[in-house]
């Protein structure tokens, strides 16, 4: 019972009392329209009391409805959550079947439906379910209103995963036309582009990438450096020498100094037939900036004269003498200059030092030619399980056949 509902009867009980003990009641007449009410005071304010008492229960009758409507509402709202959270935890725990029920059946009584549809979708995508994923979505976009962002960047993140970059580029170009491409959605974007192929927008994009607060200038770098890589590529698989200095020359500076970009061009430029050119701009990027695929993509250059580059070589050696990607890039020099006692001791140092299969196959060849073909079977065997990361576990054949004792 309400306070007020307290208050009125106290106020009635108390004019009772007042009638019943004061000796002078006083006296009150009201003459209305040919009708005359006579009575006493704490007979009209008990009247009034109840006239006030009676409009305050009828108020309450009339508000009954909503207000049970309201707890209705608030019922399965509650229930909703309940439902949310429970299913959170059941996608959590593997259970994807489970989950996708119980996130989707008290939805529309949820305080917030679209994350529940959202979630219903991630469960149905997580069991392969496209066509069930796709309509949870589409709910989903329905009951986001006005906030379309985190549909859409679901639906792009999707469809990216599945390879289907139509699908993702529609949803995130209609985020565009919203004004709602968040750092997250342009990354999403760049992505699109890349996969696509569509270099020229993806390079237009560039100085939204860097004015986009929370996105690391580290994470732009990379996204360029993977951009001018592609586009290097490209050039070399379906253009020509021009079209690849092309690429190059339309590079920013500091493009051109980064080593995944310049190893690119590098090998665009042997696969053309410039060694040369090639062997300048490793050596330009070694200098400043050391790399282990450049070094050893120099040492594999043809062309030019072998002793010149084993010089340049031997020059980077003096600071990185345990290097051994260097190592392996002299020894290659090496052979190609005929000096095969030299190439052999770089090629041992750098197994010593960290053993690789490429390297033991080069060494194998090296010591087949100077006619070592048992140390060469050894190397090619080291070589093996180096590439495959374990030994055979076979036993001795050849003791086992002729009955020699086992060592």
């Amino acid at each position: 019972m309400s306070r007020s509902l307290l208050l009125v009867l106290a106020l009635v009980l108390g004019t009772v009392l007042a009638n019943a003990l004061l000796p002078e009641n006083g006296y009150v007449a009201i003459s209305f329209r040919g009708y005359l009410v006579e009575m006493s005071v704490p007979t009209l304010v008990l009247c009034v009391l109840l006239t006030l008492l009676a409009l305050h229960g009828i108020q309450r009758l009339v508000r009954l409805p909503a207000r049970l409507r309201a707890g209705r509402i608030a019922k399965r709202q509650s229930r909703a959550r309940e439902d949310l959270n429970r299913g959170l935890l059941e996608m959590a725990g593997g259970r994807w079947g489970d989950a996708e029920v119980t996130l989707a059946r008290a939805a529309r009584d949820g305080a917030l439906p679209a994350v529940h549809y959202l979630a219903a979708a991630r469960a149905a995508d997580l069991q392969g379910r496209r066509d069930r994923r796709d309509a949870w979505l589409s709910l989903a976009r329905e009951a986001a209103g006005h906030d379309p962002a985190p549909v859409l960047i679901t639906v792009a993140e999707m469809n990216l995963k599945d390879g289907n970059t139509d699908a993702a580029l529609e949803a995130l170009t209609s985020l565009g036309r919203l004004g709602e491409l968040n750092p997250h959605a342009l990354l999403l974007l760049a992505r699109v582009y890349r996969l696509r192929g569509e270099f020229d927008l993806l390079k237009q994009l560039e100085p939204r990438l860097r004015a986009a607060r929370g996105i690391p200038a580290s994470a732009v770098d990379e996204i360029m450096d993977t951009l001018y890589g592609d586009m290097l590529k490209a050039a070399t698989e379906k253009g020509g020498l021009t079209a690849l200095n092309a690429v190059w020359g339309d590079a920013t500076r500091a493009a051109r100094r980064r080593p995944g970009v310049v190893v690119a061009y590098a090998r665009g430029l042997v696969r053309f037939e410039q060694p040369e050119q090639a062997a300048v701009a490793l050596r330009e990027l070694l200098d400043a900036n050391w790399h282990e695929a450049a070094v050893l993509l120099f040492g594999e250059l043809g062309g030019g004269e072998p002793l010149e580059r084993l010089r340049i070589a031997e020059g980077w050696l003096r600071a990185r003498r345990e290097d051994p990607a260097l190592l392996v890039a002299c020894a290659r020099l090496c052979l190609r200059a005929e000096l095969y006692g030299k190439a052999r001791s770089y090629l041992e140092t750098s197994m010593s030092i960290r053993p690789r299969a490429e390297t033991a196959q080069l060494l194998a060849d090296l010591v087949t030619e100077l006619g070592e073909p048992e140390h060469a079977l050894q190397l090619l065997r080291s070589g093996i399980a180096l590439a495959t990361g374990k030994r055979s576990d076979l036993p001795r054949v050849r003791q086992r056949r002729f009955g020699l004792p086992r060592r």
